[in-house]
């Protein structure tokens, strides 16, 4: 009995001991960790830290216009100052962006910070965490990252858009501020031509058909409407349907080439190209067609955006041709005073997330340095930069100084406000109202353009930010792939004339040979767990 009794207490012995040693081991750790720690709640920058992070972030052209590394622009190096934090950043390859990802995601050979668009991750954000892509931020973001969830917490129905099904909040969000940041790019028409004929700005079909045949007709425009393929499609919202997924008005995904109303929108694509008054070449366009067509006179009306396209097009005309004039148009209606229901006009947020990986050491620091963008000073970075040199304060409002409207390196706006800051593209911060004043409605066409296509309401028939899981991304992929194929060709083959719109019901069959039904099944079940979150 007492050799048991002395056994038994030379095992609790044994583990008494071995508890203390791990306790003190880990104390010792724990000790150690914690003299790189921040403290949570507010911090005062800039941060004491010898601790550099590695910043994973595709090299914006407008960036690399000035720099062959965002770490060499005057926004980098302020960033730097303002913070206390040293960053390495790591580009991919022009062009190769996703090879470049997927090589990374798979060695799991990680920098601290990846910034990229985590909803089109196979999967989503959810399956990039489970995936050790990414970590999930809820605990942290709560302790080090007080202006982004006070941000956060005053953006009514921002939350849904930037967090999981599951309810995790993954990353640090580009946001656009306000409504009007929301809207960049519509319908451009020549303006000094509508004066020429005596038209009014289109709002109807009917109305933009006639302006085009006058374009034509009396203006010598070869190619009066120039998009780019099909993915133009601005006058389809009229006919109460989208050229991809959508909402309808039951609050149902819906399909746009899978319904009815789709012939209608060939039908007069297909008359327009019979008639000369779109581009011969429409399915074979670039920007730079576009833009050369514009610039030419072959063209009236493209679709574009109201700082790339309408200012720079009359920034290189105005020493060439001084009447030369773009004005912005609305999306078409079938009938006069009808609402606009479809028009590219954006969710706040648009997908792009700084996220910490894993692998990094020191997540809090990460924290600190992707939450400062939320910061009053911040955000004065993110959006306009340096203070003195990009921007000054003119009773309290802060306005691009020479350097960005009037650059003396020749950039462009845009390139120039991309050398101070990242105003002009994306990244962990909200792009300001301010600066979209100056930069997309800096002249007064660009104002009017943005007034009209602000005018749109396509929200309740948008198709949200919502994400597939797993199994659904596997399935849904084998589904869309072939389907998207076979719609974008035949499309173009009914618009050309080369398939019979008489084939249509034919189309429409394959579409269901082809799953479309299944397809909304899946979307159908992804778009109502986001509408729970």
């Amino acid at each position: 009995m007492k050799r048991k009794t002395v056994k038994l207490f030379a095992i609790l012995l044994c583990f008494v001991m071995t508890a203390v040693m791990s306790s003190c081991k880990n104390n010792q750790k724990e000790t150690a960790n914690s003299k790189n720690r921040l403290p949570a709640g507010e911090i005062t920058y800039p941060i004491k830290t010898n601790v550099k992070l590695t910043y994973w972030v595709d090299l914006d052209a407008k960036a690399a216009a000035s720099a062959k590394n965002l770490g060499y622009t005057e926004f980098a190096k302020e960033l730097k100052k303002q913070t206390g934090i040293d960053v390495e950043w790591i580009h991919p390859t022009l062009g190769q962006e996703d090879e470049n990802f997927n090589i990374m995601a798979s060695s799991k050979n990680l920098p601290d910070i990846i910034e990229r668009g985590f909803l089109n991750y196979p999967g989503g954000p959810d399956k990039a965490i489970e995936d050790h892509i990414i970590l999930k931020l809820n605990g942290l973001i709560d302790r080090y990252a007080p202006n982004y969830k006070k941000y956060l917490m005053s953006e009514p129905g921002l939350e849904k858009q930037v967090k999981t099904d599951s309810g995790t909040l993954y990353g640090f969000p580009f946001v656009r501020g306000t409504d009007m940041n929301c809207v960049f790019y519509g319908p451009i028409m020549r303006g000094d031509w509508l004066k020429d004929l005596n038209l009014e700005i289109p709002t109807t079909i009917d109305e933009y058909e006639n302006v085009l045949k006058a374009f034509k007709d009396k203006e010598g425009a070869t190619a009066a409407f120039t998009p780019i393929g099909t993915e133009d499609n601005f006058i389809i919202g009229a006919f109460g349907i989208s050229k991809g997924w959508y909402i309808d008005d039951n609050k149902k995904v819906a399909y746009g080439p899978a319904r009815p109303e789709f012939k209608d929108y060939l039908t007069v694509m297909n008359r327009w190209y019979r008639e000369g008054i779109l581009d011969k070449n429409f399915a074979s366009n670039n920007e730079d067609a576009v833009k050369s067509n514009m610039l030419s006179g072959k063209s009236g009306l493209i679709l574009g955006y109201s700082g790339g396209y309408l200012a720079t097009l009359m920034n290189i005309m105005k020493d060439k041709d001084s009447k030369y004039e773009l004005v912005g148009a609305p999306y078409p209606t079938l009938k006069k005073g009808e609402k606009v229901k479809f028009a590219n006009k954006d969710w706040k947020f648009n997908t792009v997330t700084a996220a910490i990986t894993p692998n990094c050491k020191n997540p809090e620091l990460a924290m600190r340095l992707l939450d400062y963008g939320y910061s009053k000073k911040g955000n004065l970075l993110y959006n306009f930069g340096i203070e003195g040199v990009s921007f000054k304060m003119v009773n309290g409002y802060p306005t691009l100084t020479d350097n960005v409207i009037k650059n003396p390196d020749k950039l462009s706006v845009a390139e120039a406000i991309a050398k101070y800051s990242r105003g002009s593209y994306v990244g962990p911060f909200v792009q300001s109202k301010e600066l979209d004043e100056q930069f997309t409605m800096g002249m007064p066409q660009q104002k009017q353009a943005k007034k009209l296509w602000a005018q749109a309401d396509p929200y309740p028939n948008k198709y949200p930010l919502a994400t597939f899981n797993s199994k659904e991304s596997q399935e849904i992929v084998g589904i869309e792939a072939p389907l998207n194929a076979y719609a974008n060709e035949n499309i173009i083959k009914f618009i050309m004339g080369t398939e019979p719109l008489s084939d249509f019901d034919k189309f429409q069959a394959q579409l269901k040979k082809l799953n479309i039904d299944r397809a909304i099944e899946i979307r159908q079940a992804s778009v109502d767990r986001y509408n729970k979150r």
